[in-house]
């Protein structure tokens, strides 16, 4: 009795599931997908009209159609001929909503709307947005004047075109060496035919180009056609950011790509370790100075120092090193506080920056130690472990030698 129980359940689910699908995938059912607009498909044209708004005789004195293609970016050029309050909406969802005080219907709502212009406005008031809903008859209107300002506006499908791309898209290259970019040209809505390749010069300048690898480049329908674009970077070029632009085209359409660059140089890096050093009065130190390859650089590298305040004695060793490609090296740097001779005046106490410079050729870089010169006598501290031990060790000498004379000592009758 309980299997079959189960059993009748789960007929009754799969009989509502059932239902309710029927009811989704019926034209009447409220949200049905048919008012959502669909994905254009690619598409690059620009497009650009200009309408004048006028209450008693319509856009532009008789209501133009607007004949656009799905994927277009349109701009509207708008402005009042009558010095009357407009607004432009297209009907995207098709049901010409009630007056709106902002101009636009409320929302949520699909319609494309530029809100209100009106005498007071800098004319021409420009309003752009993507034709990114389906094909078929719409209506433009003002929201204000919705009876006699009200045009046809309509969408074409896209027809057959090819989209233009690279990867990668950016690239970092070192002076003097080469990098390749794959151009994708692709097919959209079917497009089938040969598409040239050509590329602008870099800018700013400094690039070089060595071509394409195929071109003109055969597109299948529906597939990609890929060539590799090759650049060259001489070695005097700046270090920076470039950009060069790569056009595909046939005998009607033409679209491009941006491929950017940026150009690196070899370099190094310098740092010392530690970064900060104590030297006591008379005594001196060390740091280790590091320097380490960026991007290839390999050379001779000088080392320099100076400092904040006269006083401490700074030497390296050794004081040119040559860097490897792709490694690193070291120099010592030592500190000295000591006097330079008998009568010399000795190192004053406190702080100082070193300043430490390493360079090769046009490359300078610097590193900075934190010098600090305190007491040698300590005067003013506490005394140290070994002092205070010895002079503990010392009284304990005494004591006990007072001791034993004592004890020494011959005993007096009395």
């Amino acid at each position: 009795m309980t299997v079959g129980c189960f059993r009748m359940r789960r007929i009754w689910l799969i009989l509502a599931i059932l239902t309710i699908l029927s009811i989704v995938a019926s034209p009447a059912f409220p949200f049905s997908t048919t008012l959502l607009p669909s994905t254009p498909k690619a598409h690059a044209s620009t497009r650009s009209i200009t309408l004048v708004g006028y209450y008693a005789t319509g856009w532009n004195m008789n209501n133009p159609s607007v004949t656009v293609t799905q994927g277009d970016v349109v701009t509207v050029i708008l402005s009042s001929g009558d010095s009357m309050t407009h607004s432009f909406v297209v009907d995207v969802d098709k049901d010409m909503p009630s007056f709106s005080s902002t101009g636009c219907p409320p929302l949520p709502d699909n319609d494309k709307c530029s809100g209100l212009f009106t005498a007071s406005s800098t004319y021409p008031v420009s309003y752009q947005f993507t034709v990114d809903f389906t094909p078929g008859m719409y209506v433009y209107y003002c929201s204000f004047h919705p009876t006699t300002m009200v045009g046809n506006f309509i969408v074409q499908p896209p027809g057959p075109d090819f989209g233009v791309s690279s990867n990668p898209s950016s690239l970092t290259i070192l002076q003097g060496l080469k990098a390749n970019s794959t151009i994708i040209v692709t097919s959209l809505n079917n497009f089938v035919g040969s598409v040239t390749l050509s590329s602008s010069p870099s800018s700013p300048p400094g690039l070089m180009t060595t071509g394409f690898s195929v071109n003109p480049v055969m597109v299948p329908a529906g597939g990609t056609a890929k060539s590799n674009f090759t650049i060259s970077v001489p070695a005097s070029t700046s270090p920076g950011s470039y950009s060069i632009t790569v056009t595909g085209s046939n005998t009607t359409k033409s679209h491009n790509t941006i491929v950017s660059l940026t150009v690196i140089a070899p370099d190094f890096t310098i740092i010392s370790s530690p970064s900060s050093l104590n030297v006591p009065q008379g005594s001196s130190g060390t740091t280790t100075i590091t320097l380490s390859s960026l991007n290839g650089f390999s050379g001779t590298v000088s080392l320099t120092s100076t400092l904040s305040s006269s006083g401490p004695q700074l030497t390296f060793s050794p004081a040119s090193v040559a860097v490897p490609s792709d490694g690193s090296i070291s120099s010592t740097l030592s500190v000295s506080a000591a006097s330079s001779g008998a009568y010399s005046t000795p190192v004053s106490q406190g702080s100082y920056t070193v300043t430490v410079t390493g360079t090769s050729g046009s490359l300078v870089h610097s590193a900075t130690l934190a010098l600090t010169v305190g007491s040698s006598s300590g005067v003013g501290a506490l005394p140290s472990a070994a002092i205070i031990g010895g002079a503990i060790a010392a009284a304990i000498a005494v004591v006990a030698g007072i001791v034993y004379v004592l004890r020494r000592r011959p005993k007096t009758n009395t």
